[in-house]
């Protein structure tokens, strides 16, 4: 199917984005991101985009062509991230808007004993501005977009509160202010948006009590730091521990383990993948394999029976990250759409003769926490549009993830990454700072 090879353009887009943000980082930062928000902001803006532009934007997303990734984002809006709360649309289950899912929180599962999830698009115009009516409905029916009218020029701050609102909404109340103060001015003329909230337990829950204090290994001075471990653990850390088989691959130089999730009656599998590398500062070359032949992260989900191990560890972890995206794009590679000479989205908006859409700015926030229970995480990604002139492996002995690794959330069935990172420091992470 066109969207298969797309989501394998998008696994290899979340290695390019991770690897770009560790390289600025430095050694010592945890990471997150979602790469499926991004893919589908940038779906949105592709499907106003014209000649050059859309060129460029699909060549950035990947060799599986415009319509593979326009497939792939409609897949994902309809099908793969669609009424994962239990709840469809028209339900009536909250006041969140009719292209949503809503659903209660809790459990870490929705009424058919899958992962929560709620997923959505929009595109914020100007009130005195007109989206073209074939990109409204594109984006409508394709991409289940809700288009919202917004007062940029009349009342910028406004305009921004209100899609703070909306993105708060999508996240369960969790983000709040991913457009900041003044991102929002006169001159902005549209706003692409996406957000996306997931929740859910693990198939096999870890059991508190084997929680305890260990050791995880610092990189960048070779000390330790005190986390949290899910079982054994330098700083202190909790680590969290399982006496359970577990779903492990050795490859070269690193290990990958795949923790389910919970997904009862679902269609959709989620899994998190941990990809530690067998070398305590090991993290920037395995990192630097992984995008250079993002093959092997499909080769890592062939996971098919559980291993004993001897020992297995895993530390919980909080991560947040929040970026200006503006730059990363464009040091990854997109140029045309941040041209105001050049950029061409007259497929998007009815605009008079002498102005020019182009993108001004890209914000992203994503928060990830991993504990004994599951797993809750929640992205949102907005884009500012302004106006102007114109061989079978060896089973490994045991699993301890005590130094930096490498994390990613999948949806096993159509091998989207809907959330990717690094811990290098589990002791470092905030607490619901972003609620």
């Amino acid at each position: 199917m066109a969207h298969a090879d797309a989501a394998r353009d998008e696994a290899a887009f979340s290695m390019r984005v991770l690897r770009h943000l560790a390289s600025r980082a430095g050694s010592s930062a945890n990471l997150a991101v979602s790469p499926l928000s991004l893919h589908a902001a940038l779906a949105l803006l592709g499907a106003g985009a014209r000649g050059a532009t859309l060129d460029d934007i699909v060549a950035f997303l990947g060799p599986a062509g415009a319509h593979a990734h326009a497939a792939l984002a409609s897949h994902v809006a309809l099908r793969v991230l669609a009424d994962s709360g239990g709840l469809g649309p028209d339900s009536g289950g909250g006041g969140f808007g009719p292209n949503s899912c809503f659903f209660g929180f809790g459990s870490g599962l929705n009424s058919g004993g899958g992962a929560m999830v709620r997923f959505a698009n929009s595109v914020w115009v100007d009130v005195d501005l007109r989206l073209n009516d074939a990109y409204s409905r594109v984006v409508t029916e394709h991409y289940r977009a809700q288009a919202r009218p917004a007062p940029f020029r009349r009342n910028p701050e406004e305009a921004r509160g209100q899609i703070n609102k909306w993105v708060a909404a999508a996240t369960a109340g969790r983000m709040n202010d991913v457009v900041s103060p003044g991102s929002i001015n006169s001159a902005t003329a549209a706003v692409v948006a996406n957000a996306l909230y997931f929740k859910c337990a693990w198939k096999h829950k870890f059991r508190s009590w084997d929680t305890r204090d260990g050791d995880f290994f610092l990189p960048a001075t070779g000390g330790t730091a005190g986390v949290p471990f899910m079982s054994s653990a330098k700083v202190r850390v909790q680590f969290m521990s399982s006496s359970r088989e577990q779903y492990v691959v050795r490859r070269s130089g690193y290990k990958v383990l795949r923790l389910p999730y919970a997904h009862g009656s679902d269609r959709n599998r989620f899994s998190m993948y941990i990809y530690l590398p067998d070398d305590r500062g090991g993290l920037p070359s395995m990192l630097h394999k992984l995008s250079s032949d993002p093959a092997l992260l499909e080769s890592s989900g062939t996971m098919a029976r559980e291993v004993p191990l001897r020992r297995f560890q895993v530390p919980r972890f909080t991560v947040e990250h929040s970026t200006d995206a503006t730059a990363m794009l464009r040091d990854l590679g997109l140029r045309l759409p941040f041209d105001a000479a050049a950029a061409d989205f007259s497929d998007m908006m009815e605009t008079a003769p002498d102005r020019r859409l182009f993108v001004s700015e890209v914000h992203h926030k994503c928060f990830v926490e991993v504990d004994e229970e599951g797993t809750e995480a929640f992205a949102a990604t907005t884009f500012g549009c302004t106006a102007t002139s114109a061989a079978p492996a060896r089973e490994p002995e045991e699993f301890v993830a005590d130094h930096p690794f490498m994390f990613l959330i999948k949806e096993d069935t159509s091998g989207v990454v809907v959330f990717a990172g690094q811990v290098v420091n589990p002791s470092l992470s905030p607490r619901y700072s972003m609620h």
